[in-house]
């Protein structure tokens, strides 16, 4: 019972920003008025809303920001028409929401969206439908608000874990950067709720970092038990030299085989 109840305050802490998921959104520059509708309602709530405004012709520059967003915010809302699903720039920006292990919901704005077009990673998910003079907006907008912020907290932590593992992974994956103390703890149970069935899934750059961040930790401890037994040593050689130096070579010699196997 004790772990099960930790595991489902992996985080606990309060913050407001932790009452809804930021969304990230994409959509094909046809489909601006409808995403302008969404935008204006999901802004109601005070999230965190990333949507490119601009007909930015594609650059480096523009692709890092775009990466950005996808990685930055919790949940990766793609707007399907037959242009989306046509246009190259809203794929690489599904590829790149899949490649992070990112919730995607998809939002049908077009009756003319053919199943049978729809790449797989898409097709695969259950879809919210907005189709004009078809759907009734409103309840379409509780189905996706609910979508949204379901698995509030951990949505949020995959995103949180996800920002610092890219960073770690930038610099060289920089030890510095790892998980320790009681964030370390908080990524462990996350995993440990991912596992029981909660979504989203994390990436293998997640689990890389968490299990870094582990190893770490593991190789710390150990490196400080070794200097309490050569404290201890040392000081039985100070006030007994002839126990000292026996006592030194039987703990020495335990040390090094069993940190040498580990």
């Amino acid at each position: 019972m004790g772990d099960s109840k930790q595991v489902g305050n992996y985080l606990a802490e309060t913050d407001k920003s932790l009452e809804v998921c930021s969304v990230m959104i994409s959509y094909a520059r046809k489909d601006k008025t409808f995403v302008k509708d969404i935008y204006d309602t999901l802004a109601i709530d005070d999230r965190g809303i990333w949507v490119d405004w601009e007909d930015i012709p594609p650059s480096n520059d523009w692709l890092e920001e775009i990466h950005k967003g996808i990685e930055q915010y919790d949940v990766f809302l793609y707007v399907l028409s037959p242009s989306a699903i046509t246009s190259e720039v809203c794929n690489w920006e599904v590829d790149h929401a899949v490649k992070n292990g990112k919730r995607i919901i998809p939002i049908v704005c077009s009756k003319d969206v053919d199943y049978r077009e729809v790449r797989k990673e898409i097709a695969a998910l259950n879809w919210i439908f907005f189709r004009e003079d078809e759907d009734d907006f409103n309840a379409a907008m509780k189905l996706l608000l609910k979508a949204l912020d379901n698995d509030l907290r951990h949505c949020r932590y995959h995103t949180k874990l996800l920002t610092r593992a890219i960073d770690w992974e930038k610099h060289d994956f920089e030890k510095s950067l790892l998980l320790h103390g009681p964030d370390l703890q908080r990524a462990k149970h996350w995993l440990s709720a991912s596992a029981l069935g909660k979504e989203p899934k994390p990436t293998t750059l997640h689990l890389s970092f968490i299990t870094a961040s582990d190893s770490l930790a593991t190789s710390m401890k150990k490196r400080r038990w070794i200097a309490v037994f050569f404290a201890f040593i040392v000081v039985i050689g100070i006030f007994w030299p002839d126990w000292g130096v026996f006592f030194f070579s039987l703990v020495f010699s335990h040390f090094f085989v069993y940190f040498s196997s580990n």
